[in-house]
C-alpha cells in the first residue's frame, strides 16, 4: 500500500514526547555505538511500588527459540511499520523549510516525496535487495532485586515444579534502578522470585531482526559507482526497514502472548507506543550494559540468521537491531 495519510506521518513528532525519542530503544544507528554508562558502587535493590504485581501473567505459545526467514516473512507488512518522519525527515533529509506552511510541505511530499518512497519499496521486492531475518524466543525468567535469572526453557518444560527451585540459572541481567521518582528498573516487570506462586516462572521474550548482509553491500555498490542519491534512498530506507522489523517482530510477540486485542490500530499509535509494554535495546540508559547484548545473542542462537557482535561491538550486518521485551502495562521507556 502507499501512503494514505500525510497529516500522519508529518504530524507524528509533534506528537510525541521527544524525550522519548531521543532514548527510543530500537533506534539503529545510535544503538549500536556503543554503552552509554555502567552500574556502579551501592545498589538500591528495593522494588519499585509503581509497578503492579496483581497482573496475569501469560504462558509463551512455546519455550526457547524460533527462526524466521525471508520466505516467512511479507515485506508488504513489515512496510506498515516504517516510521516514515524518521526515514524521511532523518534518513533522507526532506525537512519543512522554516517559514512553508504545513500544507504546502505536505504537498512536496505527496507530489516528490511518496512517489521515490513507492519506486524503492517495489524496487527492493523486484530485485530482492532486502533479506529480513528474525529470530525471536521466550525464556523461563525469575526477578531478583535488580537482577533477571534466566532459566534453561529445555530443562524446564521437561521437569516437575517441585524440583524447580534446584535448577540454577543460564543467565542473569542485571539492570540500574532509578534514584528518585518512580524508582523504576526494568527488574520490576517481572515476577518476583519471593512471589512466586505454584512455582510459577515469568516469561523473558527477546529477539534479534537483520534486513541481511544483502543491504551493506547493495549499498556500498551504490555508493563506489558514485550513485549518491540512489545510495541515500536505499542505505536509509534499508536502515528503517530493520526498525520497521524490529516493531513488526515485537508486535508478534504481544500477539502470541495474548495482548493482540490491545493492538494499535494505525502506525502513528504503534510509534506512540500506544501498545502493551515496551522493548529496550542494551546500551541505553534503562540497561546500559551493551556487553549484555553478547549474552543475549548467544541465547538466542543469532548464528542461526548470520547476526553478530564484533569486538568493537558493533552489530553486523549494520542494518540489525536486537531487545528484549517487557509485557508489564507499566513497562515504557524510561532512564536509570
Amino acid at each position: 500500500d502507499g501512503v494514505t495519510d500525510v497529516t500522519d506521518v508529518t504530524d507524528v513528532t509533534d506528537e510525541l514526547v521527544l524525550e522519548d525519542k531521543v532514548v527510543e530503544q530500537g533506534n539503529l544507528e545510535r544503538g549500536n555505538k556503543g554503552s552509554v554508562g555502567s552500574m556502579s558502587g551501592s545498589q538500591d535493590i528495593r522494588r519499585s511500588d509503581q509497578v503492579s504485581l496483581d497482573i496475569v501473567r501469560p504462558m509463551p505459545p512455546f519455550w526457547g527459540t524460533r527462526v524466521l526467514k525471508a520466505e516467512e516473512i511479507s515485506l508488504e507488512d513489515v512496510f506498515w511499520y516504517l516510521d516514515l518522519q524518521a526515514l524521511i525527515a532523518g534518513q533522507w533529509q526532506f525537512r519543512k523549510p522554516q517559514g512553508q506552511s504545513r500544507e504546502e510541505y505536505n504537498q512536496f511530499l505527496a507530489d516528490r516525496v511518496y512517489p521515490i518512497l513507492e519506486e524503492w519499496k517495489q524496487r527492493i521486492i523486484a530485485e530482492n535487495l532486502l533479506h529480513p531475518q528474525v529470530i525471536y524466543g521466550y525464556f523461563p525468567c525469575l526477578a531478583e532485586g535488580n537482577s533477571i535469572h534466566l532459566y534453561d526453557p529445555e530443562v524446564i518444560s521437561q521437569t516437575k515444579a517441585e524440583i524447580l527451585e534446584t535448577i540454577e540459572p543460564i543467565a542473569t541481567y542485571h539492570f540500574p534502578r532509578q534514584k528518585s521518582g518512580r524508582r523504576l528498573c526494568i527488574a520490576d516487570f517481572y515476577l518476583p522470585k519471593e512471589e512466586r506462586i505454584n512455582k510459577s516462572l515469568d516469561v523473558f521474550p527477546m529477539q534479534a531482526v537483520t534486513v541481511g548482509e544483502i543491504a551493506t553491500e547493495y549499498a556500498k555498490k551504490l555508493f563506489e559507482s558514485n550513485q549518491y542519491t540512489d545510495y541515500l534512498y536505499f542505505h536509509g530506507l534499508a536502515v528503517q526497514m530493520a526498525e520497521a522489523l524490529a516493531e513488526w517482530t515485537h508486535a508478534r510477540i504481544r500477539r502470541e502472548l495474548g495482548f493482540g486485542s490491545e493492538e494499535p490500530a494505525t502506525i502513528r499509535d504503534v510509534l506512540a507506543q500506544r501498545y502493551r509494554g515496551s522493548r529496550y535495546s542494551f546500551g541505553y540508559p534503562a540497561c546500559p550494559t551493551i556487553q549484555d547484548q553478547y549474552k543475549l545473542l548467544e541465547l538466542l542462537g543469532s548464528d542461526r540468521i548470520n547476526l553478530y557482535m564484533d569486538e568493537s561491538e558493533q552489530l553486523y550486518p549494520e542494518q540489525s537491531t536486537t531487545a528484549i521485551i517487557a509485557y508489564h502495562p507499566v513497562a515504557r521507556y524510561f532512564s536509570a
